[in-house]
């Protein structure tokens, strides 16, 4: 049975009242993420293959259209609810030949399209100018940004599961950490139990002991861990599409009592910042508080974000930044992210995601809280 706009994950008619809305002729989908919001179909070589390159063309008031290299079409027409795909054949025909095509044909190659500038290259770019020389562009990047904001409910629920299966998977390996064990062992371990919890593949894997915790994105490598240390990780997988994002932090043996202290105090600050996100909080205010509260802890803040927006793409928008001015709705989700860091001696580590309602905040930890650091 054909698929229709309903059957996708994403707000399909949030996104076509949003290119009705615009000012602009048709919207075009590049990237991965887009591409796989609008079309509701991962075109995995899209990621890997950088030149093989597939565009969802949604004009207003029309239904859209999905061009996609020749290989992956039966793909994409079996996925997809989009029913109209085109096609090109690599190494015959360039993508952006066909997209002026389609273009020409909607007659909107001399109208004001919004095109993702962000993602396509230079090359791509300047090819399509030439080819349709009156064609007003602006950046997509906006349009796209402010729908996917608010989830579905089965984006809800696969984000939230993410998280879940992503807790297990921190716990089940911290729980089995062993002394002379390397950083590169251990995160083996917690790449296979995000696997075996749900994931389709692992995004990240930032995890370190001892004095590499202190810093925040460090290669795991292969110093053996040793009684005392701290053990540190901000990781995440892949779960249809979907991002993970989860910082946890252990000790092996007890914690001393000025650590005890010292992650009390932060946990105090990173409850405080999840109390906040309600409707019409601002990033920027959830950013001041938890950058003053901090300080007055006794914490250096050297930090440009304290949490993020989640989806198809790991830091969407809203972002708890001296900036943001988006306020938050019901219907969205962010990270709450409260961090210590001494560059090159230690690094404490929470990540949590807020699913922002009328009634208030819902914290959705539920396997591995981490109000205390785990003892190893």
């Amino acid at each position: 049975m054909p698929k229709t706009k309903a059957d996708a994950m994403g707000d399909m008619a949030g996104l076509e009242k949003a290119v009705a809305k615009s000012d602009f002729d048709a919207v075009i989908a590049v990237s991965p993420e887009n591409v796989r919001y609008a079309g509701d179909v991962h075109i995995s070589t899209q990621v890997s293959i950088r030149d093989r390159l597939a565009f969802i063309v949604w004009p207003k008031g029309r239904d859209p259209i999905f061009l996609v290299c020749l290989i992956e079409a039966g793909y994409v027409r079996r996925e997809s609810w989009i029913g109209d795909v085109r096609t090109y054949q690599e190494f015959v025909k360039e993508p952006i030949e066909a997209l002026a095509e389609i273009l020409r044909e909607l007659k909107v190659d001399g109208g004001h399209v919004a095109l993702e500038t962000e993602y396509l290259g230079a090359k791509y770019y300047a090819h399509l100018v030439k080819l349709c020389p009156k064609l007003k562009l602006s950046p997509a990047e906006p349009l796209f940004a402010r729908v996917r904001m608010f989830k579905t409910q089965r984006e809800k629920d696969t984000i939230v599961g993410a998280f879940h299966g992503t807790e297990k998977a921190f716990l089940s390996t911290y729980s089995s950490v062993q002394v002379g064990e390397t950083e590169k062992q251990i995160s083996i371990r917690l790449a296979d139990n995000i696997l075996l919890n749900g994931a389709e593949m692992v995004a990240f894997n930032h995890l370190n002991c001892g004095l590499n915790t202190g810093f925040p994105h460090m290669a795991p490598s292969d110093y053996r861990v040793q009684k005392g240390d701290i053990v540190k990780a901000d990781s995440g997988g892949f779960f249809h599409e979907y991002y993970s994002n989860v910082g946890r932090t252990a000790k092996v043996g007890q914690p001393t009592q000025a650590e005890k202290d010292s992650w009390k105090r932060l946990r105090e600050v990173h409850h405080a910042i999840i109390d906040m996100c309600r409707p019409g909080a601002l990033g920027r205010d959830l950013f001041a508080k938890a950058k003053a509260m901090q300080e007055k802890a006794g914490f250096q803040f050297p930090y440009s974000h304290n949490g993020h927006g989640i989806g198809l793409n790991v830091h969407e928008r809203p972002v708890i930044n001296p900036h943001e001015d988006i306020p938050y709705e019901a219907g969205m989700i962010t990270t709450v992210e409260t961090r210590h860091r001494d560059v090159g001696r230690l690094g404490l580590h929470m990540e949590d995601i807020i699913e922002i309602t009328d009634k208030g905040p819902i914290w959705h930890a539920r396997f591995f809280q981490n109000e205390e650091i785990f003892v190893i």
